[in-house]
Formats: C-alpha cells, structure tokens, sequence
C-alpha cells in the first residue's frame, strides 16, 4: 500500500507543478506584451449601420461617426476586461496550485 501513496503524491505533485508553470507563463507572457507595447488583440474595420433600401432596391449603407465611436468604445472596454479575466485566471491557477504542490510534495519526501 505504501507504494500507492508515494505514486499519488508524487502524481498530485507533478500535475500541480505543471499548472504552476502554465499559470507563471501566462503571467510573465502578459507582462512581456505589455512592456514590450504588443499589440494583443485585432481592431477590425468598423460596422456600418445600412438603412433600408431605397424604392430602386438599392441599400444605403450609412457610416454614422457616432455609431463607429460607439462600437470603438466598446471594443476597447471588451478588450481591457479581457485582460483582466487573463490574469485573474493566471493568478488564481498560482494561489489554488501553489499550496497543493508544497503540501504534496512535502508529505512526499518525507514518505522517501
């Protein structure tokens, strides 16, 4: 039975280690964009808002500035926001793995 419990901590152990090392990379890969000034995320083109058709059948498309500031500002809030969810996933993959790794990998080198 021993060789159970060596093989479960070492187990938990390393499965802990390895979320450690994902969230420190996600970590470190979100400040190095930041200082390095990375551009992380697309602007695409801005959406026109299109009026209904004319009675020829043609459509008018209208570009209202307000519209497209509208929806800029929006995207810029999305785009901070996600920033954000990133590194609280990162944070909270250290803060719950961090403990299960010491705690672990403790009790099993003293089972060795």
């Amino acid at each position: 039975m021993p060789w159970m419990k060596k093989t479960y901590l070492y187990l938990v152990s390393l499965v802990s280690l390895i979320i450690i090392i994902i969230g420190a990379t996600m970590l470190v890969n979100m400040g190095l964009k930041s200082v390095l000034g990375v551009k992380q995320y697309v602007n695409y083109p801005q959406m026109c808002a299109a009026q209904p058709s004319t009675p020829n059948g043609d459509k008018n498309v209208v570009c209202d500035p307000e519209y497209q500031k509208e929806q800029a500002a929006a995207d810029l809030e999305n785009q901070k926001n996600s920033k954000k969810q990133d590194i609280a996933q990162a944070l909270a993959f250290l803060i719950v793995s961090i403990p299960i790794f010491w705690y672990h990998w403790s009790l099993a080198r003293k089972e060795a």
